[in-house]
């Protein structure tokens, strides 16, 4: 969705201009397109990343008999036990868990903006 409101953005007048120019679909595709869709594709890929490293339901079900293969995020949740919760264990997780997710956020942070912001004014 994201990729097809960004793409129905851009002016008609890029695409026409690339044709006068004597630029074919794929050629237009790469010189053109690609480099304006950057925000968005950085704003994807955020996304993604995100819901994927967030993700718990099929990490818990694909490794209940194998433990040694456990995500992160379904390590965390054996801190909580029946009894008790292990606070220290279950902050260090935390914090080890979402550092990635911010080191991907700052790294890829100029596309998200513009992707928020948009890039193709007109």
């Amino acid at each position: 969705l994201l990729f097809m409101g960004y793409f129905a953005a851009v002016p008609k007048e890029l695409e026409e201009s690339a044709i006068l120019d004597g630029a074919g679909h794929i050629r237009m595709y790469w010189q053109i397109m690609l480099p304006l869709a950057k925000p968005v594709i950085g704003t994807v890929a955020i996304f993604n990343f995100i819901g994927t490293w967030n993700s718990f339901l099929i990490p818990l079900v694909l490794t209940l008999t194998r433990p040694e293969l456990r995500t992160l995020g379904v390590g965390i949740y054996s801190f909580s036990g029946e009894f008790g919760t292990d606070w220290t264990g279950l902050a260090a997780g935390s914090v080890i868990t979402i550092v990635p997710i911010i080191v991907v956020f700052l790294w890829l942070q100029r596309y998200f903006i513009e992707g928020l912001a948009g890039s193709v004014k007109g």
